[in-house]
């Protein structure tokens, strides 16, 4: 009797245990941005392939109640990216990088940063985006205390705000609700002019991010606390979320932030796989529904 009792009270914890991490939120990547050459950034936004056929694309000047800056936009069905050019963002140099990743759910944010919280606390604003002269709601940023360790990388958690799409270019049809990374990426698609009928890019599902060894350990902590799941690669610590891979390698004096991008594609181009932008950029398609885009 006493070994079923302890038996019972040990399946309970483990139920226990189970169900609690099932109540975290799932924590996706909303978004991602890198500091490029002015070259490079100049390639990209002329190549007639890449803003009339690869993906939906802007390039826009965001304008906040804190800061404003003008980039180069790539839309998917559930992420985006970013490209900056060095020469208008003085403050960082080129490879520098940031992840956004996100939630899907109102109030998971809060959750999220409940879990974090012993050993990564977040600062949370909420932060705004103009439109028509005012400055509206746009989405909950957590960004993450005495993080990054590298200045060359910066990490932080966002959750969209419940207003933005009742207010921010608002459409008819009663598609104004929701705060899914879905739902926002098809606002911005549905306001612009010129959009592929049938784009090549669908998400991103992985990163090569190159970090010092002080970050990599303290990126593989907070993967943990998130729900990623962690494996070795060779000289890669590889976290692996709901729809994201990260992949962590060293960083040397030549390469520092994001430095490899997998997406999901549609579709292979007929007549060209391979296109090259500036000294070293190149996005390849690969096959198998998938493409990598290096820098």
């Amino acid at each position: 009797m006493k070994v079923t009792a302890t038996l019972g009270i040990f399946l309970l914890g483990m139920l226990t245990s189970n169900q609690a991490k099932s109540r975290l939120p799932q924590v996706f990547l909303n978004h991602f941005y890198v500091v490029i050459d002015s070259t490079t950034y100049k390639d990209i936004k002329q190549s007639p392939f890449l803003r009339r056929e690869f993906a939906v694309t802007e390039q826009r000047t965001t304008v906040r109640t804190d800061r404003s800056y003008t980039g180069l936009y790539f839309y998917g069905t559930n992420t985006y990216f970013e490209f900056f050019d060095v020469a208008s963002d003085t403050s960082r140099q080129v490879g520098f990088s940031g992840i956004a990743l996100g939630v899907d759910q109102s109030g998971e944010l809060q959750a999220v940063a409940k879990e974090l919280s012993a050993n990564f606390p977040l600062d949370q604003e909420t932060i705004t985006r103009q439109y028509n002269g005012k400055q509206l709601p746009w989405f909950y940023d957590g960004k993450l205390k005495d993080f990054p360790l590298d200045s060359s990388l910066a990490v932080w958690f966002m959750e969209y705000h419940p207003r933005f799409l009742g207010e921010w270019n608002p459409q008819s049809g009663g598609r104004n609700e929701g705060i899914s990374r879905k739902q926002i990426l098809r606002r911005y698609a549905a306001v612009l002019k010129d959009v592929p009928a049938k784009p090549y890019f669908e998400d991103v599902v992985a990163l090569t991010v190159a970090v010092n060894d002080e970050s990599r350990k303290k990126l593989a902590e907070l993967g943990k606390l998130s729900g990623y799941s962690e494996r070795i690669v060779g000289d890669a610590v590889v976290l692996k979320g709901p729809d994201i891979e990260l992949r962590l390698v060293p960083q040397t004096e030549e390469s520092r932030g994001i430095q490899e991008i997998t997406m999901r594609v549609t579709r292979k181009p007929k007549d060209q796989t391979e296109f090259r932008f500036g000294a070293k950029s190149v996005l390849t398609f690969r096959g198998n529904g998938l493409a990598t885009w290096s820098f």
